[in-house]
């Protein structure tokens, strides 16, 4: 009667918080998502939940179903149940097989399956990787610097003088990147390491000196950083006193507001208004 008690109830609360999860998911309230790499990292999570519910729900029913059914008081001297978790092999084979499939699914999803689409992200012989806007990062103590190589922008800047990356929708980028200062004579290797992180993206790189990365993404929604906080660029490794400063906003705007931009830039870098 416990075996059965127990799953008739394990299963009516896993019923009820599959349902909760989807109704989190669906109102999606614990990611704001604006890139193809970031659609992928929530669809893993979103997953991550809904099997992970049912077994989270069994190991707490456990516990909690344990320590009421089979509570002793103090001075009683019970006569103990069948060890029945220890004698039944059924049972022991089941939830060794159940941990190594649920291992095994993780593994080659999201896991695996993930990163196959994250690698044909990243091939520059991608047809839409080859029609890349070029965003050249530079990250110094304490600013991100970006410069449009195709345009033939050195710095890009808001009306308050403050570096900013815009960039049009739906459209691949390719950022390079590098750490080091430009406005001063010094070998680039003496600069700090940093990490390129837009959290609405859902990426995270290291900027290390000495060494270029570069990485792609696509953004796939409209929106700013007066719109939404995570929509800019964060320095997410500790590089100093001014680390927690170290930040840009972004901007993801139509096609033809990203070219009236880059006009706009091109008159700001040639001194005309």
């Amino acid at each position: 009667m416990d075996v059965v008690g127990f799953g008739i109830l394990w299963v009516v609360l896993s019923i009820l918080g599959e349902l909760g999860v989807r109704v989190i998911i669906h109102n999606d309230p614990l990611y704001y998502t604006a890139s193809n790499i970031g659609l992928m990292v929530e669809n893993a999570m979103d997953f991550l939940l809904v099997v992970l519910v049912p077994i989270f729900i069994f190991v707490g029913l456990t516990l909690i179903w344990s320590m009421i059914r089979f509570r002793v008081k103090r001075g009683e001297n019970p006569i103990l149940p069948e060890k029945f978790v220890r004698n039944n092999k059924w049972f022991v084979g089941s939830w060794v097989i159940g941990s190594i499939a649920i291992n095994l699914l993780f593994f080659l999803h999201p896991t695996a399956s993930a990163t196959e689409q994250f690698f044909a992200m990243e091939n520059p012989q991608s047809p839409q990787n080859q029609q890349a806007v070029i965003v050249d990062v530079t990250a110094r103590q304490w600013e991100w610097i970006f410069s449009y190589p195709q345009y033939g922008l050195k710095e890009t800047l808001n009306a308050n003088g403050q570096d900013q990356l815009e960039l049009p929708v739906g459209r691949s980028v390719k950022f390079v990147l590098r750490s080091y200062d430009p406005y001063h004579t010094y070998d680039q290797y003496v600069d700090v390491i940093h990490s390129f992180w837009v959290p609405s993206w859902g990426i995270k790189e290291d900027v290390i000196p000495g060494e270029i990365r570069s990485i792609y993404i696509t953004p796939t929604k409209l929106t700013s950083f007066a719109q939404n906080p995570m929509s800019r660029v964060q320095c997410a490794e500790v590089c100093g006193p001014g680390h927690p400063w170290m930040e840009a906003p972004l901007n993801v705007v139509s096609t033809g507001q990203f070219q009236k931009w880059i006009q706009y830039q091109k008159n700001l870098q040639n001194g005309l208004s």
